[in-house]
């Protein structure tokens, strides 16, 4: 059990009847979204008098929508070049497409069919063929402004029409009998799924700029412009034990390869992430909290011990990294998740917290929700071990800090 004693419950903050996916929220499927009401809640209680927003790890774009429609000039980055397209449609205007020219169009197009890895084993045989057609007709409007609506439709529809199981993160097909069932309408997904999108975009209008950059900002951030406000939800560990965006966004990044105004990735997207890599380095002095947890695995689990120091080192330097953008006064809020590993808690807000305190930041308050309509997994596997599961996390914490120097 969590000790939620030395934290601050905050039950407002729990949005139990409330959908994180509605509306331009609810433009394409993407795992562990931050809910926008958390958001739109911080906004109004630390983001009165800011005027530039930042989202270090953006994802979908949830943070930046909701900065968007309080006229801010809002910043993302994210490496995965499908969360970017996301993100780019969901902070866009657009208000009427050629829906019936297109339906025409796509019944004379001949297939762009990319090469695919096992693509006969994740689609059927019609269903390639008929993704070939929309992708065909999809590069005819290239230079329109609902361009990147009519792909993130596509990707959608890619999910929605594969073999994979659905509501799965990671590749796991259809068995058999459920496979032989599986006879989707690959046009008239399509058709749902961009009318669908295309009325989300119309209900409401947001403002103000926004920028996005496909950058791993362990290695830099790719704007000068100094930041009032920094909201984000970072991996909460590495993606082989937590959520592994490379696998969920890889059978549509196989589809729009070469389409993508953010570019293109593969299955190594996974190891680009916090925590992908083995690091050389030692040094944790950042945060006593982790030195602790580091010691107690390491005892354990010598190698789990140094994947989760590899995390919080990749970590600390986007930590590092943001705090040079930051103005005086500045807000830096992090929408963590505590996991466990062997059993043992992990409490990011506390390493984050220190990390940020070591940075020179201080500690406003954390506040805690429990989690609620969260498109994550249930369970994980904390030992390792064939069979052994246990629930995932059930709080987040949402880790404010100032910039006082």
């Amino acid at each position: 059990m969590q000790n939620l004693n030395i934290k601050k419950r905050c039950y407002k903050l729990d949005f139990e009847k409330n959908k994180a996916s509605v509306e331009r929220y609810a433009i394409h499927d993407y795992p562990a979204m931050l809910h926008y009401l958390v958001v739109r809640t911080i906004l109004e209680h630390y983001g009165e008098d800011k005027k530039v927003l930042y989202d270090p790890f953006c994802g979908s774009g949830v943070t930046l929508c909701e900065g968007l429609k309080k006229n801010m000039e809002v910043y993302g980055t994210d490496i995965n070049p499908l969360a970017l397209l996301i993100a780019k449609t969901r902070c866009s205007n657009i208000d009427d497409v050629p829906i019936e020219k297109i339906k025409q169009q796509i019944k004379y197009s001949k297939p762009d069919i990319p090469n695919i890895k096992n693509c006969e084993y994740w689609f059927k045989d019609y269903v390639v063929e008929h993704l070939g057609k929309l992708r065909a007709t999809i590069k005819l409007y290239y230079d329109e402004k609902f361009y990147n609506l009519l792909l993130v439709a596509f990707s959608q529809t890619v999910r929605d029409v594969s073999n994979n199981r659905k509501g799965e993160f990671k590749r796991f097909r259809l068995d058999d009998e459920r496979l032989k069932k599986f006879t989707p309408d690959v046009f008239k997904t399509y058709e749902k799924n961009l009318v669908t999108f295309l009325n989300y975009l119309k209900k409401d209008f947001v403002e103000g700029k926004y920028n996005l950059f496909r950058v791993d900002i362990k290695d830099r951030i790719p704007f000068s412009k100094k930041v009032d406000i920094v909201i984000t939800s970072p991996p909460y560990g590495d993606s082989r034990t937590t959520v592994a965006y490379g696998q969920f966004s890889s059978f549509s990044l196989d589809w729009i390869k070469g389409l993508n105004p953010f570019g293109d990735a593969d299955l190594k997207l996974d190891k680009e992430s916090l925590g992908g890599t083995y690091v050389k380095e030692n040094r944790i002095d950042f945060s006593e909290t982790l030195k602790k947890v580091y010691l107690e695995l390491n005892q354990i689990n010598k190698k789990r011990a140094e994947e989760i120091k590899a995390f919080f080192m990749d970590l600390f330097k986007c930590c590092k990294n943001i705090n040079k953008i930051l103005h005086k006064n500045s807000i830096v809020c992090f929408i963590v998740g505590n996991r466990k590993v062997n059993n043992i808690q992990i409490p990011m807000d506390d390493i984050v917290k220190e990390t940020f305190g070591y940075l020179g930041l201080k500690h406003r308050e954390t506040l805690v929700r429990e989690i609620h309509n969260k498109r994550m997994p249930l369970q994980n596997s904390p030992t390792n071990e064939i069979g052994q599961k246990a629930d995932t996390m059930k709080y987040e914490y949402i880790v404010l800090m100032e910039k006082t120097l």
